[in-house]
């Protein structure tokens, strides 16, 4: 009887599987999103409060890694999954690897708040990387059983991509041991991943869902050979850009603006029949899943145009030196068009739930998202204009991302009680032919308990292995000698005459000038967020290095040694921002008064 039985439940468990894993590899997909909001807000508090016991660099470093890697990862490959692979013995294999990538994610999401890139975050960043390979390899077996299309072939270049950006992930330590972190080759393979992941994998996936989602609506959509070489072409050569970031070269730009060129002719081509199918164009959809796929794709539309600014190099520039755009430009990606275009996908297909409190989660989501958009772009854009900061803007843009948490709670509220009902759904874009009876949810509940002794593993052991600093840290090979460095710095300030008093005028323009231009990535206290905190500078630095190191960042970033420390300890490199002499002298005498109203004096340096 008992043997009769066992082989009952072995006949089963496929079905099982099969209708339990869409609802698992969503709902934690979604708790790992909810983990990069909470990190998000912390890194917002930074600017408005103290956060005790956590270094903003490591918490930067955990927001894009479970962002990245927990839920857009997830979130893309659970759609791939579970449009195209329709045997439910192979779904057991996604669920070993979702298992095993959930391990990778939480071991990420509990090291590097505690010792940024360190052994722990390190190994399991690693062991995310081995997991996506190896989900490539059985994703590829079963996307060859699917017809032919244009949908199939971007999705298989967009896993290509994923695949590739991978590269610059491998070339971090072997150029940091040999050529040191303060290498153009450094920053370009870590911009390398990112482009490929932002706009190669990520975009390249979008675009291959919505097609094959209208495959399914039985809108076949066919995009001629030469507007896909014109995608791919964009891809690389928007890469310039990012190559300009680390390696300011004029005709990177002009490189960067053919790209984008390309870029909008093929995103154009390739989204207006999808639009012309699911909308009309003058009415906003009434339907709110379809609103949220809306958003997707003017999100997708939004980040093509706002690049075809940057054909003009001195626009070009701003984009990768205000630092809020370059915040707003990635969630404009990740959060507009994967959050909510794949989103309202995986709800259409009910792998996400779509109840009545679901629609209320989205709806904080959406209200987030674009709220801190506008307030992210507005404010570079006031940058941009010099004409300063919004009122309360660090307060305003923390309330906004409040709304982030908050709508993913309810969602995971949502997706958690509406899972006796999820097995009653379709597991397949492709209409899946057999429905089972059984509504089983031990695999759920085994994944959760399995997972939480996991979680607490993991806690006693990052929080363990954080103590050292330099853990997986990358340093310049000890054979290259050591530079003397100038206490003035490099440039053309070789003396500057100050006086005992604060000119206050001068300094209250020298503010001005930080607020506009400076605040995004330091503080007038110590504390380092992007860079270090402007207190106590005049006390450990000449005032001629301070205004060289203003004026002539990149010569200084490339040649000073002490400049090249900080860098180092950064890992982000000051834009230069144009600022002229008479303006570095402001932010001089602004930097002395700031001293002395912190520290009680200023300029020590010169002693």
């Amino acid at each position: 009887m008992n043997t009769a039985r066992s082989h009952m439940d072995k006949l089963q468990m496929p079905s099982i599987v099969s209708k339990s894993l869409p609802k698992t590899w969503m709902t934690w997909a979604v708790f790992f999103f909810f983990c990069a909001a909470i990190f998000g807000l912390a890194m917002r508090y930074f600017f408005i409060g103290e956060v005790p016991f956590f270094e903003y660099k490591h918490l930067l470093h955990a927001h894009s890694h479970v962002a990245l890697l927990g839920w857009g990862y997830l979130l893309v490959t659970g759609l791939l999954t579970f449009s195209y692979v329709r045997s439910p013995l192979r779904l057991q294999i996604y669920k070993k690897i979702l298992i095993l990538t959930i391990i990778a994610n939480l071991g990420m999401m509990l090291s590097f708040p505690f010792q940024g890139y360190g052994g722990f975050s390190i190994a399991f960043s690693t062991m995310h990387l081995v997991m996506s390979y190896v989900f490539a390899y059985f994703f590829f077996q079963d996307l060859k059983k699917s017809p032919s299309s244009t949908a199939k072939n971007l999705i298989k270049l967009s896993i290509i991509w994923m695949i590739i950006s991978s590269i610059g992930l491998w070339a971090i330590a072997p150029i940091g041991t040999t050529l040191g972190r303060l290498h153009p080759l450094y920053f370009m393979s870590v911009q390398w991943f990112l482009h490929l992941q932002l706009n190669g994998w990520f975009v390249y996936a979008f675009l291959g869902l919505l097609l094959g989602y209208m495959e399914t609506k039985g809108n076949l959509i066919n995009i001629n050979s030469k507007t896909l070489f014109a995608l791919h072409l964009s891809l690389f050569l928007t890469y310039a850009l990012s190559v300009a970031w680390s390696t300011p070269i004029t005709g990177l730009l002009y490189l960067n603006g053919l790209g984008v060129i390309l870029q909008v002719i093929a995103y154009f081509i390739i989204l207006k029949p999808i639009i012309r199918h699911l909308y009309n164009v003058y009415t906003f959809p009434k339907n709110w899943i379809n609103s949220l796929l809306w958003i997707g794709i003017i999100s997708l539309l939004a980040k093509a145009l706002i690049q075809a600014t940057l054909i003009l190099p001195d626009v070009a520039n701003i984009a990768y030196t205000i630092r809020n755009y370059v915040i707003g430009f990635v969630h404009l990606v990740m959060l507009g068009a994967i959050t909510f275009g794949l989103g309202a996908l995986a709800l259409k297909n009910n792998w996400l739930s779509n109840s009545s409190l679901s629609k209320t989660a989205w709806t904080f989501l959406s209200f987030g998202f674009i709220s801190s958009e506008l307030l992210l772009l507005g404010q570079g854009t006031l940058l941009w204009a010099k004409l300063g900061f919004i009122p309360h803007y660090h307060l305003l843009i923390f309330i906004s991302s409040i709304f982030f948490p908050v709508g993913l709670s309810l969602l995971l509220i949502a997706q958690w009680t509406s899972y006796p009902h999820f097995l009653k759904s379709p597991n397949s874009i492709y209409n899946q032919q057999s429905q089972h009876k059984s509504k089983n949810t031990e695999t759920m509940k085994s994944t959760v308990l399995m997972s939480a002794g996991i979680l607490i593993m993991l806690l006693m052991a990052s929080c363990g292995g954080g103590s050292s600093e330099n853990q997986g840290s990358y340093t310049p090979p000890s054979a290259q000698k050591e530079k003397i460095a100038d206490p003035k710095g490099i440039g053309e300030i070789k003396e500057v005459n100050l006086g005992e008093d604060i000119d206050q005028a001068l300094a209250e323009k020298g503010k001005a000038i930080l607020d506009m231009k400076c605040t995004a990535c330091h503080q007038f206290d110590g504390k380092r967020v992007v860079g270090p905190g402007f207190e106590g500078v005049t006390n450990r630095r000449r005032p001629e290095w301070i205004m060289n190191m203003i004026t002539n960042v990149d010569v200084m970033l490339d040649e000073d040694p002490v400049a090249q420390k900080l860098l180092e300890e950064c890992l982000t490199r000051m834009p230069n921002q144009n600022i002229s002499l008479d303006e570095s002298r402001q932010i001089l005498e602004y930097f002395r008064k700031n001293d002395r109203e912190r520290t009680g004096s200023s300029d020590a340096a010169l002693n």
